[in-house]
């Protein structure tokens, strides 16, 4: 009988998992401290922050909002949503990469305060993205969304509803995105036995089961939405006609396996995808700019291509008015 291969991971996330610390459990105890933890945690890790030629909080649609400018004068936008299963993370949080993307990408980034579970519960989160999302397009020529985790679950949704509405938008940017509410998948099961002692980690697989269900619990408390496609874009009927997508994923994720399906199914309904697999590498990785060298090179990915799929669409007209200095807090 073979012994089965436990999963291995990279030297650079063995260096960061060596480096943590200890950290208290809040999970399921005391919200605000689990955002403070989660909070502290990124901003220690993030890294040096791009310079950029502009920054200013903007009322994008009604919802709080952070754009930065690489240049000053950019026509189109990428509007990000950040992680932390719906219930964490800020603007501040995603800063790291909000800079780097707008470097990397040439174009604006609006980061989107959305309101965060279970104090406000879905579908208040893909109410403020899809309510940004139309700011963008107001303000900007060309408009693409992208989100890490939860971030990338409410892009999914927004580039379907953006279907459904005949919305152009130029790309959908997913990194290591939630796409998928069922938890008893054959994927999430193996995950738990899998990574049992991940790194030397007791219980890491379970561990990371159990917070996802709790975020599910908290984000969608009423479990006969959790299959509508703007909760689980994996359970769209269809994928035809949605915007082309760039989607990253991380060997060691217990998200990978929806990723990939998710990928597939876009492939098969003709939609442009592009997946970038990092091998060895765990969710949240693309937060951690500061001691993870995949984390700049698949920002270097996302940027490449956000500039080619801005240059090669036709700008979304319809109902636009390009920003001016006049009109940029509206």
């Amino acid at each position: 009988m073979t012994t089965p291969i436990r999963p291995v991971p990279s030297a650079q996330v063995r260096r960061y998992l060596d480096s943590l610390a200890p950290q208290a459990n809040y999970w399921g105890r005391d919200v605000p401290a689990l955002r403070k933890q989660a909070r502290d945690h990124v901003l220690a890790f993030r890294g040096r922050l791009e310079p950029v030629a502009h920054v200013e909080s903007v009322d994008a649609g009604g919802v709080p909002a952070r754009l930065y400018r690489p240049r000053g004068d950019e026509d189109d936008v990428l509007v990000w949503m950040h992680g932390g299963g719906w219930m964490l993370g800020d603007l501040d949080c995603c800063e790291g990469v909000a800079r780097a993307i707008a470097h990397r990408a040439g174009c604006a980034v609006l980061t989107v305060d959305y309101r965060l579970a279970p104090e406000h519960p879905f579908p208040a989160a893909f109410d403020d993205t899809w309510a940004a999302v139309g700011w963008a397009r107001r303000h900007f020529a060309q408009v693409a969304v992208g989100g890490d985790s939860a971030g990338g679950n409410l892009a999914a949704a927004a580039a379907l509803r953006a279907r459904d509405s005949r919305v152009d938008l130029a790309l959908q940017l997913l990194v290591y995105p939630v796409l998928d509410s069922t938890m008893d998948t054959p994927g999430k099961r193996r995950f738990v036995t899998s990574y049992s002692t991940f790194a030397g980690t007791a219980d890491y697989g379970r561990t990371a089961f159990e917070r996802i269900a709790y975020l599910w619990d908290a984000y969608v408390p009423d479990r006969t939405m959790r299959r509508s496609p703007v909760v689980s874009p994996l359970h769209a009927e269809t994928l035809r006609g949605v915007s082309p997508a760039v989607v990253i994923t991380a060997e060691h994720d217990i998200l990978r396996g929806e990723s990939v399906e998710y990928a597939a199914r876009l492939s098969e309904d003709l939609v442009p995808v592009e997946v970038h697999d990092y091998v060895g590498q765990i969710h949240g990785f693309i937060e951690y700019l500061g001691v993870m060298p995949d984390a700049t090179d698949a920002l270097e990915k996302a940027g490449s291509a956000l500039r080619r799929a801005f240059a090669h669409r036709e700008p979304d007209r319809a109902g636009l008015a390009i920003s001016t200095p006049s009109d940029i807090h509206s």
